[in-house]
């Protein structure tokens, strides 16, 4: 990892966020690639398929919520003990990143096999729904114990400044994820590729088929995580000898930004439950347009998780090497790096957005509306870009608190409130719910960006004086 101490320029620096940004934008471009196919593949087999997914789409991300939170602490605690030169205590917090992952990965497993029945009628699925739905959770959810240990480790891998390993082991993931897909969704069948033919074969499973796919590749990545931290021989790596004891001071570290975040992704994706219950009320196809925006929007919002990784990254370790100025320099530099990309994103979005979503269904109800849905998120998303980048900085300088009210004021009194009205009252359908959604994007981003510039996060580092 290059000592950023040495990156001097503002060119240098831009170069460095965007060295670590790239690889997290394409890590999370093959994530997204994986929900595609999924939506792709399955949509290929009717609307009900599509349901199906849809109604787990919200619960999985209270389990997001959680592991990203804990994945920030582990990424800030490591980009510290980094920035201060003390790699032992780096690898500890990998090593500790680990067990929390296993830890979290057996709890979700639980409770999801427990709560398997109950989650599709929560979400207000049909009586003939919720039985596929119940089975797709029940499969995906056996590889949460390796799938979030491996979410963990690659956190701290990303702490130390290497983002290149964890966008490896997901392309490993969605290759299999892929050829699984192709093998278990559909049932055996003539294949024409030019002048050859030939006959596949295939599992016919359907939806059992695409969580089977999902639920192994996302296993084999944590595994892969463990491997590659136990071949490592210099940085950060990990040693099953050693000792994995939590210490006391490390996870109040940890905690001191995993709670925060976590509880901001709670805040917004309990909020999203609600949400996506507003929209079911709709109808399935209008539902299904949601779900197939949603997944395609997500294209367009990768390069800002991409520099969420860089802020958090070299923020964090400027704050350990106790230089508040190239702190300050490379939150300004990555926010507005972020808002650049997601602008031209979001212009994409707005003029391709019906070709776009006609790739993931052949319904032209559902095509029409999920178009709509696209064109409202290509407005949002260079707001969007000052919300994810602003939060990463943010916890990255150790600020990390400020994202929770934030988040409650936007879902919470903004978007939830608005989305009733413009839906209910207004009866604008699927329209009122994304312009809801326009509405607090455009609010979180310009708090979040207020809040950097205000210059509070200094007040949480002792070392820095005014001058």
């Amino acid at each position: 990892m290059e000592d950023i101490t040495k990156v001097q320029t503002k060119e240098q620096q831009i170069r460095l966020a965007t060295r670590i940004a790239i690889p997290v934008l394409l890590e999370n471009l093959l994530m997204t690639l994986v929900s595609i196919v999924d939506t792709a593949m399955v949509g290929s087999i009717g609307a009900y398929a599509t349901t199906a997914v849809a109604l787990i789409t919200s619960p999985g991300w209270l389990v997001n919520a959680t592991v990203q939170g804990f994945n920030a602490g582990c990424s800030v605690l490591v980009a510290h003990r980094v920035g201060a030169g003390d790699w032992e205590g780096a690898r500890r917090g990998a090593r500790e990143s680990m067990k929390i992952g296993l830890f979290l990965g057996l709890f979700f497993f639980s409770v999801f096999e427990l709560l398997s029945v109950k989650i599709p009628v929560w979400m207000g699925g049909a009586e003939d729904i919720c039985p596929i739905s119940t089975t797709y959770i029940r499969i995906i959810a056996l590889g949460y114990p390796l799938y979030i240990m491996g979410l963990a480790t690659c956190g701290a891998i990303r702490g130390a400044g290497d983002t290149s390993t964890p966008m490896k082991i997901t392309a490993l993931a969605n290759l299999l994820n892929i050829i699984f897909n192709f093998l278990l969704i559909y049932p055996s069948r003539e294949i024409v590729l030019g002048p050859v033919r030939f006959m596949m074969w295939g599992a016919g499973w359907g939806v059992t088929g695409a969580a089977v796919a999902t639920g192994f590749s996302t296993a084999v990545s944590g595994v892969t995580a463990l491997v590659i931290m136990l071949r490592r021989k210099n940085g950060l790596y990990i040693r099953l000898a050693e000792s994995f004891r939590l210490i006391r001071s490390d996870m109040r570290e940890i905690l001191e930004v995993a709670l925060p975040t976590a509880g901001e992704r709670l805040t917004i994706n309990f909020g999203q439950v609600m949400y996506i219950r507003i929209i079911s009320s709709l109808g399935s196809v209008m539902l299904a347009a949601h779900h197939i925006a949603i997944t395609a929007e997500a294209i367009s919002y990768n390069p800002g998780y991409g520099y969420q990784a860089a802020g958090t990254t070299l923020t964090g370790q400027s704050i350990g090497a106790k230089n508040e100025k190239l702190a300050h320099s490379y939150g300004a530099i990555i926010i507005w790096s972020g808002v650049a990309v997601m602008f031209v994103t979001g212009a994409l979005l707005v003029i391709l957005a019906r070709p776009f979503v006609s790739l993931f269904t052949p319904d032209p109800d559902v095509t029409e509306y999920a178009a709509m849905a696209e064109r409202i998120a290509g407005v949002a998303q260079p707001f969007f870009a000052l919300s994810i980048v602003g939060s990463g900085v943010l916890r990255g300088l150790g600020d990390a608190k400020i994202t929770i009210p934030i988040a409650m004021l936007c879902m919470w009194a903004i978007r939830l409130p608005l989305a009733l009205l413009f839906v209910l009252v207004f009866h604008l359908g699927l329209r009122g719910a994304w312009y809801a959604l326009l509405i607090d994007l455009v609010l979180r981003g310009i708090v979040t960006l207020w809040r950097f510039y205000s210059g509070r996060w200094k007040t949480f580092h002792s070392w820095i004086t005014e001058e």
